[in-house]
């Protein structure tokens, strides 16, 4: 059986050079792995010079600012966004090498271009206390921060800042626990003493003193309010104004009416308004 002509217009696939993977050249491996970041460096790690000289002004000025008001440093090391690191090195590797005597620093492995590749671990004192789980996701929500952005110097900022801000709120759950362990300290360290002892019951006014303040103050207000009320009720009250027609007395007989000598009729109340006084009285009576 004769082997079927192969379609002429379907072409060979040809792998693009430039997409597959790289391993980091060999001159610049001691930059990043075999010795300790200099203090020109400062926080940004870029032996091949993928950022610009502006860009590494802004990333170091801001990984600066950082430490100066956070516990824990960012260290950030950048690749191109196809580079492999060669065996044996790894981000484990260094930060027991470099970090393991160090404060606690985040080292992030940052590949531009590619925020998904991007690597974070902790190293220094107290790391071991950070449960891996949310380690992950710190880095999830920085990169997904970081891929909202197309430039690779953009995602390179939007994934420090993130990571900026959950390490501020991990600093503060650290501290939390720092004071929560310290009873539990002094306890342990002491528990023979602690044996039949009882903390002293706090007293009704220690109890009730929080809330006292709130009580009175409330009380106050509402007599305040009420106060308040009563004198804008009297001041409408006397700025009232009516307006009294004028009467005309009924006739009887074809003539005027009087109801006594020389009576006037009028009404009574100059206070009151004119529909609560429909009844016609003498003006002589009301001054008797």
């Amino acid at each position: 059986m004769a082997k079927e002509d192969e379609d002429p217009t379907l072409e060979p696939l040809v792998h693009d050079p430039d997409d597959a993977p790289k391993l980091i050249p060999e001159e610049y491996l001691e930059d990043y792995f075999l010795v300790s970041p200099t203090s020109s460096e400062g926080y940004l790690i870029d032996p091949q010079r993928l950022l610009s000289m502006q860009e590494t002004m802004d990333r170091k000025g801001f990984l600066a600012y950082h430490a100066e008001d956070s516990e824990v440093d960012i260290q950030v090391y950048l690749f191109d966004a196809q580079q492999e690191i060669p065996d044996p090195y790894s981000i484990e590797e260094l930060v027991q090498s470099h970090y393991a005597s160090n404060p606690l620093s985040a080292v992030v492995f940052c590949f531009m271009g590619e925020p998904s590749r991007n690597v974070l671990a902790f190293a220094g004192e107290g790391s071991a206390n950070i449960p891996d789980p949310y380690v992950g996701k710190i880095l999830e929500s920085a990169q997904m921060k970081a891929q909202e952005k197309s430039d690779p110097s953009a995602q390179l900022e939007s994934f420090v800042v993130q990571l900026s801000i959950k390490l501020y709120w991990l600093e503060k759950g650290l501290e939390e626990s720092r004071r929560a362990a310290v009873p539990v300290a002094v306890r342990s360290a002491n528990p023979e003493g602690n044996q039949g002892e009882r903390s002293p019951s706090p007293g009704v006014m220690a109890t009730l003193g929080p809330y006292l303040f709130y009580g009175v103050a409330a009380t106050i207000g509402i007599v305040l309010a009420g106060l308040g009320i009563g004198i804008a009720w009297v001041l409408w009250r006397r700025s009232r104004t009516y307006h009294f027609p004028v009467i005309e007395p009924p006739r009887r007989l074809g003539a005027n009416y009087a109801a006594g000598v020389g009576a006037v009729l009028a009404f009574h109340n100059k206070l009151g308004s004119p529909s609560s006084q429909r009844d016609q009285v003498p003006d002589y009576l009301t001054r008797m």
